[in-house]
């Protein structure tokens, strides 16, 4: 777990945490607002996740939806859960966008539209990664 919480920056990113799930900024931003979302217990199976932990899943999911929606304009997510390099169950939450949304000084495209988005590329900034974690934890809370 501690490789996972290091790779995905979870001390520094960790937007909110509730029913055995951490949702994050996703450290390589492949569209505005990308987050990951983690189970907290380091189930690396589905056969090892409560009925409990399946709950909070689609309210999770329902919650970062809104987020990027509301906060960016966003038109969909795609949530992906790949877990082959880190095997920890978890979505890589990917806004998807139809037009281009300009925000913290950077006009950004959803270059993939309507197909699936490429992954890939490296960390975004650090100090991007702060202003996004820093609105997402806001609007979250809100």
């Amino acid at each position: 777990m501690a490789d996972f919480r290091a790779t995905f920056r979870l001390p520094e990113l960790t937007i909110a945490e509730a029913d055995g799930w951490a949702l994050s900024t996703r450290p390589g931003q492949l569209t505005l607002g990308s987050m990951v979302l983690s189970i907290r217990s380091g189930a690396t199976s589905w056969a090892g996740v409560t009925e409990s932990e399946g709950r909070g899943l689609a309210g999770w999911l329902a919650k970062a939806e809104r987020l990027v929606a509301v906060l960016y304009g966003a038109d969909k997510i795609n949530a992906i859960c790949l877990m082959m390099k880190d095997p920890i169950i978890h979505f890589h939450v990917i806004p998807r966008y139809s037009k281009d949304v300009e925000r913290y000084g950077t006009v950004w495209a959803d270059v993939d539209w309507p197909k699936p988005p490429t992954f890939g590329g490296p960390d975004s900034d650090d100090a991007l990664l702060t202003q996004i974690t820093a609105e997402l934890r806001t609007a979250c809370h809100a």
